[in-house]
């Protein structure tokens, strides 16, 4: 028995047209609908166009009775179509569909119903007191609310300017509003954006915590100190296992995020040391060299140290390293990745390879990897490791990244922290670490500076108390 509207994930989606008669690139489709048998044909696009009509992991929101929400699902679909490679965020629209569906369904309403002439009776709006009211209780993030009401608007947003979607509401399903947002340029000033709003949108305000120790850059990040980091290396050699070894060695000497730790290449460390003309190693990553990079950021480079890059080289060449190529799809092709389990599987799918699938007759699987077996080794063996001689001792991949900015700053400004200095440093990080925001860097640059007057607030706050005591 069904439990309410639900999502079903396609291993693989090609957008066809049906065809009354057999035909060279048709697909037959023959099965019973309520008893009826239905028999037609699926009509694939031209051998040039099918990749862009192709879709891997495609997932579709479903009725209660187990049926596709049409309109969802074409919305889903046109998503897709008008940015092809990135059909893999489709998932969190999918899922803030179904939530929409389900509320739908328990209060007895119809998806297009906006015949109330109260407003506060219609879909949507009843829709955003019920997500107030999973705020209130604690159910929900506030943020998780307002991307589901963003998803609901946006879904409305094509039905009515899609015209073969038919859908002429009645009455209004929100009031528009233009908002103008604050934000930071490249350059550090500040600028306006004006951007299209609704009365139905659920503010998310930002507030930060007094006694922040991480750096925000793509999320909260908390540099390791100078001891946790060498009993970290430590804990990670006497483990033995040199693949996730070398993983954190990569993200703590260049910065570089999971994804792109990840999906490296062995042909990129295949030459040997001798043979390379520049330190650090200049290694293009982004869209179109299999390498992922957050946001597909293109033009990027990461700078491989002298004795990371022998490393590396080491490994991709060893006999170890050969055994799990030959047992993996791509074999010795240079562009083969450079981490591979011992079955031959990626640690991560880059983007690039999933987006090859359009190209494929070949059925995909239902999920790809995405760093699981890295964080599970640091979940059941390197933070236990390392607990034995830090106690509490807890981190993210990430942090890594956090790490080596700090790590960098401190070596490049120690005893010359000049204004020319200070520039310079800003604007080679910033590089380093690809961030399109200067602003970003300047948490690194900072990071030192503010740690030390929260150390000291925190001295100051607690003589003060101290004192407010013994005086009582």
């Amino acid at each position: 028995m069904l439990e309410g509207p639900s999502i079903y994930t396609l291993p693989i989606f090609r957008n066809t047209k049906v065809a009354a008669e057999q035909g060279s690139r048709h697909i037959l489709v023959d099965h019973l609908v309520k008893g009826e048998r239905v028999r037609y044909w699926r009509e694939l696009r031209a051998s040039k166009l099918i990749k862009w009509e192709t879709f891997p992991k495609f997932p579709l929101v479903l009725n209660a009775d187990g049926s596709p929400w049409a309109p969802a699902c074409l919305w889903l679909l046109d998503r897709a179509r008008a940015n092809p490679l990135k059909a893999s965020s489709l998932n969190p629209l999918a899922q803030g569909l179904r939530a929409y569906l389900r509320f739908l369904d328990e209060v007895g309403l119809d998806w297009d119903d906006f015949s109330a002439v109260d407003k506060y009776l219609r879909p949507t709006y009843l829709y955003k007191n019920h997500l107030q009211d999973l705020i209130n209780s604690g159910a929900i993030k506030r943020s998780t609310a307002s991307g589901r009401m963003q998803t609901v608007v946006s879904f409305y947003r094509f039905l009515k300017d899609t015209e073969r979607m038919a859908f002429w509401p009645q009455n209004a399903p929100w009031v528009d509003a233009a908002v103008g947002l604050e934000y930071r340029d490249t350059q550090g000033f500040k600028q306006v954006k004006v951007v299209q709003s609704t009365d139905l949108s659920i503010k998310v305000p930002k507030r930060d915590y007094a006694w922040d120790r991480g750096i925000h850059d793509g999320g909260n990040l908390v540099p390791l100190s100078q001891n946790e980091q060498k009993v970290l290396v430590h804990a990670l050699k006497k483990l033995g296992n040199r693949e996730y070894e070398l993983m954190h060695l990569i993200a703590l000497l260049t910065g570089a995020r999971i994804q792109t730790v990840l999906t490296l290449r062995w042909g990129d460390f295949a030459v040997p040391p001798s043979q390379v003309n520049q330190w650090p190693f200049k290694l293009r990553c982004g869209p179109g060299t299999g390498i992922d990079t957050k946001n597909n950021a293109t033009g990027v480079y990461l700078a491989v140290p002298q004795d990371l890059y022998k490393w590396l080289h080491t490994y991709a060449v060893s006999e170890k390293a050969r055994a799990r190529r030959v047992k993996s799809d791509h074999k010795e092709s240079p562009q083969n990745y450079l981490f591979l389990s011992n079955r031959g599987g990626p640690y991560y799918e880059s983007k690039d390879d999933l987006n090859a699938a359009r190209n494929s007759h070949e059925l995909l699987k239902r999920s790809s990897p995405t760093g699981q077996n890295l964080r599970s080794f640091m979940t059941d063996y390197l933070i236990p490791e390392v607990r034995k001689t830090i106690p509490n001792f807890s981190f993210k991949f990430h942090d890594l990244r956090a790490s080596y900015g700090v790590n960098w700053v401190d070596a490049v400004l120690q005893g010359e922290d000049t204004h020319q200095r200070y520039n310079w440093a800003r604007d080679q990080l910033r590089k380093l670490l690809w961030h399109a925001n200067a602003t970003t860097t300047d948490r690194y640059l900072q990071y030192r500076q503010h740690m030390h007057q929260l150390e000291q607030a925190d001295v100051d706050w607690n003589l003060h108390l101290l004192e407010l005591i013994r005086s009582a």
